[in-house]
């Protein structure tokens, strides 16, 4: 395993950058908090504190520093296309070690790629680029920062149970710093919507 932040396409700057995620219910949590103790310890492989754990539906292509009335008209297309976007349910895996990050990976879902192409829409008819998205539901537990021992990562995730359901019933517009001298993103809150529990 290699570092994240090496790979990483750099940002513009890093701080501000705006995302739409997905945040763990606490029962989801808990059991993150489980996977993720079994990474304690390993070098170049710090844990990502429970409170910025996250489902990535987008990265935008805009930073926080929009002028207010273009941030609140962002915030308007989002509602326009969140609207009747329904809450879904996604299944977490087991934690995997991947080539740069340890991951627990949800298959896909319409409803997923419902959500993700909403808010493109949002980003969309704000107008700008509308970046890629994320190759699909994962929830990071750790980014390596350097090279990993990818022998005692096997070990230590081999007998690892699966997370299980996650309910997505809200998103989050925040604005994000990645901090590669941590090994972590962390956010403020801008925004939030409830999706249509139907």
């Amino acid at each position: 395993m290699r570092s994240f932040f090496e790979q990483m396409t750099p940002w513009t700057r890093n701080d501000g950058s705006l995302h739409v995620y997905a945040l763990p219910a606490d029962d989801v949590r808990d059991r993150l908090d489980q996977a993720a103790a079994r990474l304690d310890g390993v070098p170049n492989l710090p844990v990502m504190p429970a409170a910025w754990r996250h489902f990535t539906v987008r990265r935008l292509a805009q930073f926080d520093d929009l002028k207010h009335a273009d941030l609140s008209r962002l915030a308007q297309h989002l509602t326009d296309e969140l609207d009747g976007v329904k809450a879904f349910e996604l299944n977490l895996g087991a934690p995997q070690a991947q080539p740069v990050a340890v991951e627990c990976i949800a298959p896909s879902t319409p409803e997923w790629v419902a959500l993700v192409d909403a808010v493109a829409r949002a980003a969309e008819a704000f107008g700008g680029e509308v970046l890629g998205a994320p190759y699909g539901p994962h929830v990071s537990l750790a980014y390596a920062t350097g090279d990993v021992d990818e022998a005692e990562l096997i070990r230590r995730l081999a007998d690892a149970p699966e997370v299980g359901p996650a309910v997505i019933g809200s998103v989050h517009l925040v604005s994000v710093t990645v901090r590669p001298e941590l090994g972590w993103f962390d956010w403020v809150e801008l925004a939030n919507w409830t999706l249509d529990a139907g």
